[in-house]
């Protein structure tokens, strides 16, 4: 199990690369792997699992257009998102290639980056990916999103906390909240089109755990995924872990560093995980 037993190197300067911001910590890593953020928040959603990889690797954690210090990169799109992830890897990455972590909206982001520039990707763990079919009242999704980022504003953070097994929630970035960004994101989580096959290697991983908060992710679509992926890659699986909640990053950071690492050294990723 990885351990914080010394402090990993601190943080390069952050940098703005074709306008899109990241940070680059232990950039001596032989190997880097980077970490794609959900939506309306920012690369510091990874603070909790960072120390736990950055002893061993590379870690470049961009902001997403539209999201953190990035916002004013607009419009969001996967292709978009895509476009400068691959440069940041190309000049930034330990040999202009990386492992790649996304979690839910991240999620559609890194396999879109797999998908689209194969070559500067080594292989995928992906957690929370989602897609609702549309619907006669899917028009009115962006406002559903908007509202629920207000409405999770309100409650007290110690609550959510204790619904959700003492997951950290962060206090989001409100600047990211705009009733234009959901319209931008909506399109790529409410379709009838999934992603084309991508070659890397990928593990998907779909929370199991619901509640008052429904915060289980959908293990269809994991599997869904899944058959797309092993198009190109036979090795490419799907699990559910069914204590995990959808941000399980922050519920247990050290479960979710430790499933990365086990999975871009090859070994067996940890217990409590069950095959889809």
């Amino acid at each position: 199990m990885l351990t914080p037993d010394q402090p990993p190197s601190a943080p390069e300067a952050s940098f703005e690369e074709s306008s899109l911001h990241f940070v680059s910590i232990s950039p001596a890593g032989r190997r880097t792997i980077v970490l794609i953020h959900g939506a309306f928040c920012s690369g510091s959603n990874w603070d909790l699992v960072v120390p736990y990889l950055a002893y061993s690797y590379h870690l470049l954690i961009p902001d997403l257009p539209g999201h953190g210090q990035s916002r004013h990169i607009t419009p969001f799109s996967l292709e978009s998102s895509s476009k400068y992830l691959v440069q940041l890897i190309r000049k930034h990455a330990a040999n202009s290639r990386a492992h790649i972590v996304g979690h839910s909206l991240g999620a559609h982001v890194a396999i879109n980056l797999a998908s689209s520039y194969p070559e500067v990707v080594s292989d995928v763990f992906i957690s929370g990916f989602e897609i609702y079919p549309p619907t006669a009242i899917s028009s009115f999704a962006p406002y559903a999103f908007w509202f629920d980022q207000r409405v999770q504003k309100l409650i007290p953070r110690p609550v959510i906390s204790w619904l959700m097994d003492g997951t950290d929630i962060q206090g989001g970035e409100s600047g990211s909240w705009t009733l234009e960004l959901c319209r931008q994101i909506v399109p790529v989580v409410v379709t009838a089109t999934w992603p084309s096959p991508w070659p890397a290697r990928t593990l998907i991983v779909a929370a199991g755990k619901g509640g008052i908060i429904p915060s289980k992710d959908h293990p269809h679509d994991a599997v869904r995924l899944m058959e797309i992926g092993r198009q190109l890659n036979l090795e490419t699986v799907a699990f559910r872990h069914l204590v995990m909640r959808h941000l399980w990053n922050r519920q247990d950071p050290v479960l979710f560093a430790e499933t990365a690492r086990c999975w871009f050294e090859g070994e067996e990723i940890p217990s409590g995980f069950e095959k889809l």
